[in-house]
């Protein structure tokens, strides 16, 4: 029955969505934006009036600021959103973000064999390409493959991870079909905080980092640095080609905020990182290459801030990331199949986002974007490109009562592209709580991802195995229909269990075109519009605190993901998946530990292995990865010693589950903490 209704739902959303996708050549839909936001705006003059609290007294008071894109407790608002906070983080001994989100209920945390795509993410059943990850609300750049490199992003810069499920386009636009992921920074809050870590392990594997601060007055600000470096691992040694990169990187990056005066903040951010990573590399024919990867991403943001005593705020956005790739692949012994490929892609994006809260009931944002990308590199059949975007979205959080709570939040968005027109994404968001212990959440919309710039221009040859694929500019962006529904029920303090279903339907779906296979000794082929594919299921997460000393969660997501034209399941997708976590601490002694294991269903993959032009399943068997992590804290918790073990099962291998082998690790971690006087002391 729950399928009939979300089908319905969404074949009711697809008829009006119809109306509202435009080419440039018909504004249609850009009229009926400035409809909705003189609508809404048209309330009447906005009160002196408080936000209405709704957070029930035992929830969090984490604050969020994706769900909505401005600032709300957690247990505020509409959309299910998940926290990962600080102490999570230094609790899993994550390195990077990709081990941050390992343990979450519903990703799975996907590793390439190779190259800056390294790391990507998997939610709902959907790939990396349809799961947007911002840093600060920014997006991140640099995609390889369709993915954000998750361990790019070194963990002592994350001061917390938001996680959003289900459609995300009506506020954030392309590429949010399966949720977004953001990284928040941290900041300083105390009169002078310094952390530093070491960390060293199998393989080599070396780790230091060091995080300074301070806030005093009006101003706060935070510097932190690392160096990380691993000798790479080879899951089968009977080829010359190695598994895992070796490889060591850098990093850099600070954090100011400055209160010019009461209603007026200024905040600036910037980061550097280099990556240097090396392989090796060999194909059917018996060549040898070696491989070098040196990666260099820089941003800068400026965030100024106005507020009003309405409430209201205006908040201005102005940010610009340059990504440099170097790839050379050096055949030993020839060079007849060498490659040298040099990319830089920066972005640009410039932004303003204006909130308001009327009568104390609607809480109404409404923002506009522009962002500029260049690209240039060899496979490009352009050699460099440029492409521009606009957007207008508004968004309207309506309590239509209290007592029951009841929440209302329509919104919709327009995307203008110059590569392949616009597109409008509407989303209607609902959550009612029935009593206070209980709330519901479901929301239905619209979302797309625009076609990639080696999907529209590229142009690459591999003459050592006699093809080449070509771009095609006439693509049209990939589009989705998706829902959520779930519940919340705080079952007692310190027990939650949530439930969630989710439902994706995408079509227009972008893939290289067999069809265009041209016999003789060079085979062609080109990116087209093709295909349907489904992803549905449900995740069940269940967390609790047994005492102030130990707390658990375990989660089960069932994913029913399949190609729709070719009938079969979509590849790398388990069916089941399940996680587990268990954490203690002993305040008095300061002794610590924490175990985490994650359980994937078995995979299927397709590959051609006879050579018969029709690619067969493969079946990986179902695996485990369990880490398990100890420390022991001495002098006031001012010094923090730990061991442990990554992947304690030793799961995976070389054709397709490159995770990294059994890993054990230890180091120290010091901090200092001055806390500011009262009075100067931030909430």
């Amino acid at each position: 029955m729950l399928r009939n209704i979300t089908a319905r739902a969404l074949d009711a959303l697809g008829v009006a969505a119809d109306q509202f996708e435009i080419s440039f050549q018909y504004p249609s839909a850009l009229l009926v934006l400035l409809m909705l936001l003189t609508a809404t705006t048209a309330q009447g003059a906005p009160p002196r009036a408080a936000r209405v609290v709704v957070r029930p007294p035992k929830e969090s008071k984490t604050v969020v600021v994706t769900s909505a894109r401005t600032e709300q407790a957690i247990g505020d608002v509409a959309v299910s959103t998940r926290v990962v906070d600080r102490a999570a983080i230094e609790a899993s001994g994550a390195e990077t973000l990709a081990g941050v989100l390992e343990e979450q209920p519903g990703l799975q945390i996907l590793r390439s064999f190779a190259g800056a795509g390294g790391v990507g993410v998997q939610m709902q059943g959907l790939d990396s390409k349809y799961v947007l990850i911002l840093v600060d609300g920014q997006r991140a750049t640099g995609r390889v493959g369709g993915v954000i490199d998750l361990s790019r992003f070194p963990a002592e810069d994350i001061a917390q991870v938001e996680i959003v499920k289900g459609p995300g386009s009506s506020l954030y636009g392309a590429d949010a079909i399966a949720g977004v992921i953001n990284i928040i920074t941290r900041r300083a809050a105390r009169k002078f905080e310094l952390d530093a870590r070491a960390r060293y392990g199998s393989f080599h594997t070396s780790d230091l980092s060091t995080t300074i601060g301070g806030a005093r007055g009006r101003w706060s600000t935070r510097w932190s640095a690392g160096w990380h470096y691993t000798a790479g691992f080879d899951r089968d040694r009977s080829t010359p080609s190695t598994t895992g990169s070796a490889g060591h990187s850098i990093n850099a990056s600070q954090r100011t905020d400055v209160r010019v005066r009461r209603d007026v903040t200024i905040g600036l951010m910037a980061d550097y990182q280099r990556r240097d990573l090396h392989g090796i590399d060999s194909n059917a024919a018996g060549a040898v290459f070696d491989r070098n990867n040196l990666t260099q991403t820089t941003s800068v943001t400026l965030m100024p801030e106005i507020t009003w005593d309405a409430p209201a705020r205006l908040k201005l956005v102005a940010h610009l990331a340059h990504f440099d790739d170097n790839y050379v692949l050096d055949q030993r012994k020839s060079d007849a199949l060498d490659q040298r490929q040099h990319t830089k892609d920066t972005l640009g994006q410039f932004g303003a986002q204006y909130d308001h809260m009327i009568a104390g009931r609607h809480l109404f944002s409404a923002g506009i974007e522009t962002q500029l990308e260049h690209l240039s590199t060899p496979r490009l059949a352009t050699a460099a490109s440029d492409r521009q975007r606009f957007a207008l979205y508004a968004q309207d959080e309506w309590k239509v009562a209290l007592k029951p709570l009841v929440v209302v939040v329509p919104g919709a968005r327009l995307d203008l592209d110059s590569q392949f027109g616009g597109y409008g994404s509407p989303r209607l968001a609902v959550r009612i709580d029935p009593a206070e212990a209980l709330t519901l959440r479901a929301s239905a919309g619209l979302g797309f991802r625009a076609p990639a710039f080696r999907e529209l221009y590229l142009a690459f040859a591999n003459p050592a195995a006699g093809y080449r694929v070509t771009g095609n500019p006439d693509l049209k962006a990939e589009t989705a229909r998706s829902a959520t529904a779930g519940v919340a029920w705080r079952l007692s303090p310190g027990r939650t269990l949530t439930v969630d279903y989710f439902h994706h339907r995408l079509k227009d779906l972008i893939a290289l075109d067999a069809n265009t296979l041209t016999l003789g000794s060079d085979n062609a082929f080109q990116y087209i519009n093709v295909g349907a594919a489904r992803s549905q299921g449900v995740e069940a997460a269940l967390a609790l605190k047994f005492t102030d000393v130990v707390d658990a969660e375990v989660s089960y997501t069932f994913t029913d993901a399949r190609d729709l034209e070719l009938k079969r399941r979509l590849p790398g997708r388990p069916m089941h998946h399940s996680s587990a976590r268990v954490r203690w601490k002993h305040p008095r002694s300061g002794t610590s530990a924490q175990l985490r294991a994650a359980v994937f269903g078995k995979q299927f993959f397709y590959a051609d292995n006879d050579g018969d032009g029709v690619e067969e399943p493969l079946r990986i068997a179902p695996y485990a990865n369990v880490d398990l992590r100890v420390g022991q804290e001495i002098l006031g918790g001012r010094m923090t010693f730990f061991l442990g073990v990554d992947n304690l099962l030793n799961a995976g291998d070389a054709a397709y589950l490159p995770l990294v082998p059994r890993l054990f690790y230890g180091g120290i971690s010091a901090r200092i903490r001055s806390d500011l006087p009262k009075r100067t002391r931030k909430p």
